[in-house]
């Protein structure tokens, strides 16, 4: 059989990885949610699941983390997560994952839904579909977000303490070079 990258051959996950994925339904757990994107996949056995997880921690240099769900989320189902820097090139990341995960399910790379946290609704995982319901960078993020909640806070009356944000991307970056902001607070 064709090895998928490392761990899964073709068929592995064949009648256990449901097509679908939900996009920011759940809070990063290393990062803010502007600069991190989470994904998550329904996988219909515990172990398929759990080698999932692995086989993206191990499989992919730009996947930030992996877990699986702590309890089921219907009987014998689980939800595995995926962090990605929210950024331009997630849709690319996303469709070499999807490319790797339809080899290894032996499903169509057609049959691919997804759903972004606000949509009532599955889309059909294309790139314009992403571009047009997923904010792609945190800046996008911000707009559609956070920027509503303030307007909400401001009209109800309730300070806002403003807080300096960060691009972890770049300050990682600026840190590996020894070049830093010395008048830039930390938050």
């Amino acid at each position: 059989m064709n090895k998928i990258n490392e761990g899964f051959e073709v068929g592995d996950l064949a009648l256990v990885l449901e097509p679908r994925i939900e996009i920011d339904m759940y809070a990063s757990k290393i990062g803010k949610d502007d600069e991190i994107c989470v994904i998550s996949f329904l996988v219909n056995d515990k172990t398929a699941a759990q080698d999932l997880v692995s086989f993206f921690e191990n499989g992919y240099d730009f996947i930030l983390d992996a877990d699986i769900s702590a309890s089921e989320v219907k009987p014998g189902s689980y939800l595995v997560f995926v962090e990605l820097l929210r950024r331009l090139r997630i849709i690319n990341q996303l469709f070499k994952i999807i490319s790797d995960l339809s080899a290894a399910s032996e499903l169509n790379k057609d049959e691919w839904k997804f759903r972004y946290v606000t949509d009532e609704k599955y889309y059909p995982l294309t790139e314009e579909a992403l571009k047009k319901h997923v904010p792609l960078t945190a800046r996008a993020y911000k707009e559609r977000v956070t920027e509503p909640i303030k307007e909400m806070q401001q009209l109800s009356g309730i300070t806002i303490y403003e807080s300096i944000d960060k691009d972890m991307e770049l300050e990682t970056i600026q840190h590996a070079a020894g070049i830093y902001d010395k008048n830039r607070r930390n938050s």
